[in-house]
């Protein structure tokens, strides 16, 4: 299997003139630099610092996610920016799975219905307080609640 990164068709090297072609020449460096972390992580290339593989999982996860989430909201991004965002979570997804041997939302769905639930505290953590109980007349705010039972605040402007 090719290392990440090796296959893409990067755009010629050329000195950014515009702040456009500055900022995009910016991002490109961003995400070619979490990719290279990422296969790090996976142990496909040695850290620096000690010589050895390092293999965390859980870390190649998070830059899977913050990649998805940057797709998501890609409407603002050049084409190049897009297609490069597109190939790159491609190919840390296709590597995740050779080194884990499931995919990234398999792994998360494991955890989160295995070790996590099991080892979950059954009080908040000191100096933390439960989220207010809610009252019936209360159903809207339903929707700013998360699946750990937290509240999330939103300031909401009128």
């Amino acid at each position: 299997m090719m290392p990440l990164m090796d296959s893409m068709d990067l755009p010629e090297q050329q000195m950014p003139e515009t702040a456009d072609e500055i900022a995009s020449a910016i991002f490109s460096e961003c995400l070619i630099t979490q990719v290279r972390s990422a296969a790090m992580l996976m142990g496909k290339v040695k850290a620096p610092a000690t010589g050895e593989p390092v293999e965390d999982l859980p870390r190649v996860q998070l830059i899977i996610q913050q990649l998805e989430l940057i797709d998501k909201n890609a409407a603002k991004l050049s084409l190049e920016e897009q297609q490069l965002v597109k190939q790159s979570l491609q190919e840390l997804r296709m590597a995740y799975v050779s080194a884990a041997g499931k995919t990234p939302e398999e792994d998360l769905d494991g955890e989160a219905s295995g070790d996590e639930q099991a080892n979950a505290p059954t009080e908040p953590p000191a100096g933390e307080t439960e989220p207010p109980a809610k009252t019936g007349d209360d159903s809207s705010d339903d929707d700013d609640e998360e699946e750990t039972g937290r509240k999330r605040f939103v300031k909401k402007y009128s």
